[in-house]
C-alpha cells in the first residue's frame, strides 16, 4: 500500500491590500513595501470601498480609496503570520498620518486566495502568533467563486475580476524562478 508523504506546496503569491485617505500615503506604503517584501509586481485601479466586516469595526475607519498590490516574490503559505505581523507595523506607522490606513495580506494559490486577520470569527482558522486565516474565494469550474461569508467587498464584481486576473498570472508564472 503506498505511503502518504507530506509535501510543502509551491509557493504563493504574496499581496496586499490597502485602504486609505490620503493619496501620499499610498505612495509611501509602496515605498516602505518595495523595500520590505520585494517589487511589486501588479497594482490594481481603484477598487471599490473597502468594507469593515464585524471583527474590523472596532480599529478600523476605512478610507474611500481601495488598491490591491501584488508582489514579485513568493512566500511560503506560514510566512503569511510575519507578513501581518510587518503590515501591522507599517499600518501603525501610516495612521499618524491617516488614521483610515487598513493594509490586509493575503495570498493566492492555484485553488483559493486567503488573507490574514487578527480577529477569531467562526469560519477562520488561527494559525499562531495572533494571526487567522480565512479563504474568501476558492477556484473551481474555471473560475473564482467567493465563499459565502467572504466580506462583501470580495463580492464586488471589479474585485472578482483582479483577484481572478492575479489568480491567471500565478498559475502562468507558477514553476517560473
Amino acid at each position: 500500500m503506498p505511503q502518504e508523504i507530506l509535501e510543502r506546496p509551491a509557493g504563493a503569491s504574496f499581496f496586499l491590500i490597502l485602504s486609505y485617505e490620503n493619496e501620499d500615503i499610498f505612495f509611501e506604503l509602496k515605498a516602505l513595501a518595495e523595500k520590505r517584501f520585494s517589487k511589486i509586481m501588479y497594482e490594481s485601479v481603484l477598487l471599490p470601498k473597502w468594507t469593515p466586516d464585524e471583527t474590523e469595526r472596532e480599529f478600523s475607519y476605512p478610507g474611500r480609496y481601495t488598491k490591491v498590490l501584488s508582489f514579485k516574490q513568493r512566500i511560503h503559505r506560514e510566512e503569511i503570520v510575519e507578513k501581518k505581523k510587518e503590515c501591522l507595523e507599517f499600518q501603525s506607522l501610516l495612521q499618524k498620518k491617516d488614521m483610515s490606513c487598513l493594509l490586509v495580506p493575503g495570498y493566492v494559490t492555484s485553488h483559493n486566495i486567503v488573507v490574514a486577520k487578527s480577529k477569531d470569527d467562526f469560519h477562520r482558522m488561527y494559525l499562531f502568533q495572533g494571526v487567522y486565516a480565512e479563504t474568501v474565494y476558492y477556484f473551481s469550474r474555471g473560475q473564482l467563486t467567493p465563499l459565502p461569508y467572504a466580506q462583501s467587498y470580495f463580492k464586488e464584481k471589479d474585485v472578482i475580476y483582479f483577484f481572478n486576473t492575479l489568480r491567471e498570472s500565478y498559475e502562468f508564472n507558477k514553476f517560473k524562478s
